[in-house]
């Protein structure tokens, strides 16, 4: 019992009173950002089957709580950039007479949670918040790892995908499987991270896909690493479930991207790794490297997935480069072909720059700039869609928006179950 709680009093300690306005809307607003994948497909098998507009519709719903939080104390740079953003996309739409939503969808996301982050503003309920997503995540994860069977009765991820039009039926590869199809490694390929232990599986808990689980992973390790050198333990916790989830979902990306963060938190960088803004721009000079010198073509492996990349990048247009052609093609793995086409190098340079002129509240903040400047750059070198992903991207955002926020501490009007969870 004495270590029971020891463990308790780690993963949420009592240090803080953290009843914060608005804390307990916050609380479910993220924690169904997290999970809403997986219980519209929970839903899809064993209820009604679930589309395209019903997944619209419950992001739609996500996204009106996080407007009515933010409502409640408005800030003049959200809706700043709130404004500037939306008539950039009108005016986009104009020029291709056609107006794209998920370009406003992709680019909400980050405005909204970090609004999030900004307004609650405390890091030790952001570090609670995340213990417990971890915790969500990985019992997820073990049960589908270790109760395959059970899983794919109440989660048939492919069917779910097939009614959105994700993928087209009778496209499984993996007989009798009802995972997505990056939920097996195809033979020829195997896992890379303890295949015989493991077998060709990889684990995707809550999120239904392995992608998303290795980038959730990336998030939280590059939370742990922000650490002080006195929150050892804390970091720690952290790092271990990142290896962890990477292990389950087998993905290389995460072990590529956390080896880096490490050796980047070793090295005596500075703290502000101001250097760090020319990242997307080195990966892009990557990609065009990779295209023009590697003498190869497309694999299942990380260089023939740059080099698709770097080659479908050289024979962009003036026009894609600024988002008016291309933006209603897809582009799969390819992340900065996806994102110039969808909203423009325009708008993408401007928020990145933006993004690069927030004041953090520390150094903590600083290393997490940095690291997600990593981890942001090289998922578009692998990825096409995965960066905007809510159940990711809203942690995300929100995390950046507490480092930024001020810490403080007041009362709760309506103290209910998050209210309680975060009470010291």
């Amino acid at each position: 019992m004495h270590y029971f709680i020891a463990a308790r009093n780690f993963i949420f300690p009592r240090k803080v009173d953290l009843t914060i306005p608005d804390s307990a809307l916050v609380f479910w607003i993220l924690m169904i950002a997290l999970v809403y994948q997986a219980v519209l497909c929970a839903i899809h098998t064993n209820v009604h089957t679930i589309s395209m507009a019903g997944v619209g519709l419950t992001e739609g719903v996500i996204y009106l709580a996080c407007i009515v939080v933010l409502s409640k104390q408005i800030r003049l740079e959200f809706v700043a950039t709130a404004t500037l953003v939306g008539a950039y996309l009108l005016l986009m739409a104009i020029f291709r007479n056609q107006l794209d939503p998920k370009g406003f969808r992709d680019v909400m996301i980050p405005i909204l949670f970090y609004g999030l982050g900004r307004q609650i503003g405390n890091l030790h309920y952001a570090d609670r918040l995340l213990k417990m997503m971890v915790m969500v995540v990985l019992v997820f994860g073990l049960f589908e790892l270790l109760f395959l069977d059970s899983f794919s009765r109440i989660f048939n991820i492919f069917s779910y995908y097939v009614s959105q039009g994700s993928l087209v039926a009778g496209s499984n590869w993996s007989k009798g499987s009802v995972l997505g199809l990056n939920g097996m490694r195809p033979e020829g390929i195997g896992r890379t991270i303890l295949p015989a232990l493991l077998g060709s599986h990889r684990v995707s808990s809550i999120f239904l896909e392995p992608v998303s689980l290795g980038n959730f992973a990336v998030i939280v390790g590059a939370w742990g690493l922000s650490k002080r050198r006195e929150e050892i333990k804390e970091m720690l916790f952290f790092l271990l479930a990142a290896a962890m989830m990477i292990t389950l979902s087998d993905s290389r990306y995460g072990m590529i991207t956390v080896a880096a963060l490490v050796l980047m938190r070793c090295l005596p960088f500075s703290k502000k790794n101001v250097w760090m803004i020319v990242m997307p721009l080195l990966s892009v000079g990557m990609l065009l490297g990779i295209a023009l010198f590697f003498d190869g073509g497309y694999g299942d492996n990380v260089i023939g997935r740059l080099y698709v990349s770097g080659k479908m990048l050289l024979k962009s247009s003036l026009g894609m480069i600024f988002g008016v052609e291309g933006f209603d093609m897809s582009f799969g793995d390819m992340g900065y072909q996806s994102l110039l086409t969808r909203l423009g190098v325009v708008l993408c340079l401007s928020l990145w720059a933006a993004f690069w002129m927030l004041r953090m509240e520390d150094e903590r903040g600083d290393r997490f700039r940095s690291y997600i400047t990593l981890y942001m750059s090289l998922i578009l070198c692998v990825s096409g869609t995965s960066l905007f992903a809510l159940k990711t991207a809203g942690i995300l955002w929100f995390l950046v928006g507490c480092l930024v926020g001020q810490e403080k501490v007041a009362v709760s009007a309506r103290p209910g179950i998050a209210s309680k969870l975060f009470r010291a």
